[in-house]
């Protein structure tokens, strides 16, 4: 289990397709010292993600970035992965999704817009340049996560 001062751990978030780095300054004048926390950790576990997906390795190291960052009680409200197939978990279903998954070609790195928290709540607002189909300049996508702490 991931410890920080206030000892929380992740029980449920929304999850993107892509995959996310983080940026410093996640406190802002208004948090409580709960919320900072709270927010240090999710963009801790997204700069995980984002780092074995870098180094094409988010497969062998998604294992531990799920006992690192999720709790075991953990829980998935996003509907396209609230029902993975196979016994276990959530955390587990969760885990060998991004175990069976190639690794992602390289991308630009993903930006954090913006990152908020009330109470338990964080709520991710990320963005990523992709390259258009059809040959135009690439084009921002924008996702949004929210996480229970």
């Amino acid at each position: 289990m991931f410890k920080i001062a206030l000892k929380r751990t992740l029980v449920g978030f929304g999850l993107g397709l892509a995959l996310f780095g983080a940026s410093t300054g996640a406190v802002s004048a208004q948090d409580t010292p709960a919320e900072a926390a709270n927010k240090d950790l999710v963009l801790g576990f997204y700069q995980a993600l984002n780092d074995a997906d870098a180094a094409g390795k988010t497969g062998e190291r998604i294992t531990d970035i799920a006992q690192k960052y999720l709790s075991p009680d953990y829980v998935q409200h996003a509907e396209a992965f609230a029902n993975l197939p196979g016994p276990g978990s959530a955390r587990d279903k969760l885990v060998r999704m991004f175990q069976s998954m190639p690794p992602m070609p390289a991308m630009p790195p993903q930006k954090v817009i913006a990152v908020m928290a009330e109470g338990d709540l964080v709520m991710l607002l990320t963005s990523r340049d992709f390259p258009d189909p059809a040959g135009g300049p690439a084009k921002p996508r924008f996702v949004f996560n929210m996480f229970r702490v």
